[in-house]
């Protein structure tokens, strides 16, 4: 699989709310970074992070830009979700910066800021 089409996956894989799926694409040991909120070591711990936030959904999500450079790839977008208990709406930039290893994401940080209400 191309790198590109390999991070177009994950894209829609979370996209999808499709835990699993986001998870095949990323290696055991993988560690995703919240810039400024949270590390997660291991495809466990992200699990149990979506398991215990069941009520946030993704609505939808751009790819702006797509940045290749061998192992690393950088995009950054839009991404609209909301939280099901409560139908608060999030609006977000972000950038996620991916590296990879063996066709897998190894490493991934993301960059998120809340859009200002108009």
């Amino acid at each position: 699989m191309e790198t590109k089409e390999l991070i177009s996956n994950v894209i829609d894989a979370f996209d999808k709310n499709d835990t699993e799926l986001v998870l095949s694409h990323f290696t055991d040991d993988i560690q995703w970074t919240m810039v400024g909120d949270q590390t997660f070591s291991g495809k466990n711990n992200i699990r149990d992070f979506f398991a215990t936030h069941p009520d946030m959904e993704m609505i939808s999500s751009t790819k702006d830009h797509m940045v290749i450079d061998g192992d690393t790839v950088v995009v950054d977008g839009e991404v609209n979700c909301v939280d099901k208990s409560n139908g608060v709406s999030h609006n977000m930039y972000y950038c996620d910066i991916y590296e990879l290893e063996n066709g897998k994401v190894k490493k991934m940080t993301s960059y998120c800021v809340n859009k200002k209400k108009e």
